[in-house]
């Protein structure tokens, strides 16, 4: 089979000299026109993944460590990516080393609210694609990242659903996600979270899935939350 003509997204070069920002605009932009962010059919344009866009992208991220522009742009593109489960797109942005490296901006732009948002969506996609990748993503930073973004950002909505999504996702892995989670001191920020934002729609939904799942494979966790909730006289119903 002959290999697939190249995209119109990206024309061969490397994007990361000057104006490589405009580029990945632009294959920011044509990825949200393809089917790939719908989450519920997760279709895209094969042609996208046949081009090891996602080692392009990463390769990005490794070469522009210090730009926050550049690494933000990288990473919702690769987020789209993600969100292809149809053409196995989380799996493939995980094996080009997407997780790894979103983290690592993640670590080294902590106060940048927009890189943490997207990094922890893409956190989110890759994780919820099943056992392997859940557990290869835990591995590779994403629960101390997004547990990071959640202290980091309190008084952040956005980046407080991003991050609980991201570390709900990781939950469904049990026993490992928890303690690690733990030891982040992530039940601290997840009641602080619970309790600023309890006017939240979003926050509250994310954040009492979390709950739920890590509860249900560490009863240590669950009990912490629940005291930690009664001690700060809040009287939340986290089980609806």
């Amino acid at each position: 089979m002959s290999p697939a003509p190249p995209s119109p997204i990206f024309d061969g070069s490397s994007p990361t000299t000057a104006g490589g920002k405009t580029e990945l605009d632009a294959i920011v932009a044509r990825l949200q026109d393809s089917p790939t962010g719908d989450s519920v059919k997760g279709d895209c344009d094969p042609k996208l993944l046949a081009l090891d866009i996602c080692e392009v992208l990463v390769a990005v991220l490794r070469a522009n460590v210090k730009d926050p522009d550049i690494l933000t742009v990288a990473l919702r593109a690769l987020q789209h990516l993600a969100a292809a489960s149809a053409c196995k797109g989380p799996q493939k942005v995980s094996n080009a080393g997407a997780v790894s490296e979103a983290v690592a901006a993640m670590m080294n732009h902590e106060s940048n609210l927009l890189l943490q948002q997207v990094g922890c969506h893409l956190i989110e996609l890759v994780a919820f694609a099943g056992p392997k990748l859940r557990a290869k993503t835990i591995k590779e930073g994403g629960v101390d990242a997004a547990t990071k973004a959640l202290k980091m950002h309190k008084s952040a909505a956005a980046v407080q659903s991003a991050a609980l999504a991201a570390l709900q996702a990781m939950g469904e892995e049990g026993i490992d996600c928890s303690r690690r989670f733990a030891e982040c001191d992530g039940v601290g920020a997840l009641v602080l979270s619970l309790t600023e934002h309890k006017n939240d729609p979003q926050v509250m939904y994310w954040g009492r899935l979390l709950f739920r799942t890590l509860s249900a494979s560490d009863t240590e966790l669950r009990s912490q939350v629940q005291n930690k909730m009664h001690w700060q006289g809040v009287d939340l119903n986290l089980e609806e």
